[in-house]
């Protein structure tokens, strides 16, 4: 996913910084959604991603890991993008 469609690149003007974290935390969930579908991220990928790309939040890791724990079995859960995007939230909260 981009901010940029191709029929809008020539006439788009350079993201915000806000548009760049947007279209950074939706990348990184296509970057960690690679054991499967693309669709969603399973518990580890989750958990991989929380350790690598959120090691600064501190207070949030344990509830986010809480959350992620909560999902069940890691070889049959799913976690689809918007409760990614709703735990990114809390986190940042």
């Amino acid at each position: 996913f981009s901010l940029h469609t191709p029929s809008s690149m020539q006439d788009c003007q350079e993201l915000t910084d806000v548009e760049r974290a947007i279209e950074t935390v939706i990348n990184q969930f296509h970057c960690y959604a690679v054991k499967g579908q693309k669709e969603y991220l399973t518990p580890n990928e989750m958990q991989d991603l929380v350790v690598q790309k959120l090691p600064h939040l501190g207070k949030c890791v344990g509830p986010l890991e809480e959350k992620i724990e909560c999902m069940g079995n890691p070889d049959e859960a799913k976690l689809e993008f918007g409760e990614y995007w709703d735990m990114m939230g809390d986190a940042a909260k």
